[in-house]
């Protein structure tokens, strides 16, 4: 692996690791709530009905599913908040930092568009739509309230299992190709660079 593929990995999981103990003090309040705790009880109590034969498959998917978009709606808080922190370190942060993050500045790499033209904030969502999920996550937003549970347990989880596919190729043409791209820096037509 070349020194700036490695480079760019480092400053990415410490990148990943700021954003993931921000989101877990959130995550470690909200999920002491009463409503939480009560509705993850639940679960559990249909999970022990179905396990013991008292309810049919599709009497504990359709309990199953009310409950898993209650509690995501109790926790509407976490998802705007993922949101927001995805918004400000991904996208603003890199935008006002000329291509930088912080794990990107303590590896002395940066984003840059690949014509030589400053970085947009639209290649910066277009980037962080298709790798941080930035997409996934405001359709899912929506899908909470629009949609009846079961389709809504359905949706996300399609939605979620396409961002695990769109992470594994980024990572896997960062990896292979010659030029060092993911999808995400292709279709947002940029490019991640040393710098001294």
């Amino acid at each position: 692996m070349k020194a700036e593929t490695t480079k760019r990995i480092i400053s990415y999981l410490i990148d990943i690791l700021i954003v993931l103990f921000t989101i877990g003090i959130v995550v470690n309040v909200k999920e002491k709530d009463k409503a939480v705790m009560q509705l993850r009880s639940d679960i559990h109590i249909v999970n022990e009905l179905y396990a013991n034969g008292e309810i049919k498959f599709s009497d504990y998917f359709d309990r199953w599913t009310v409950i898993n978009q209650q509690i995501d709606q109790e926790c509407i808080i976490y998802f705007i908040f993922n949101i927001l922190l995805i918004l400000i370190y991904f996208v603003l942060l890199p935008y006002v930092w000329n291509g930088q993050t912080i794990g990107k500045k303590v590896m002395k790499v940066k984003i840059t568009s690949y014509d030589g033209e400053k970085v947009t904030i639209v290649q910066y969502l277009i980037r962080n739509m298709i790798f941080n999920g930035l997409g996934q996550m405001i359709l899912i937003l929506l899908f909470l309230y629009l949609l009846p549970s079961s389709m809504y347990f359905i949706l996300s989880s399609i939605l979620t299992f396409v961002q695990l596919i769109l992470v594994i190729i980024s990572v896997s043409m960062v990896l292979y190709r010659r030029d060092k791209r993911g999808l995400h820096d292709i279709l947002s037509s940029t490019k991640v660079i040393m710098v001294s």
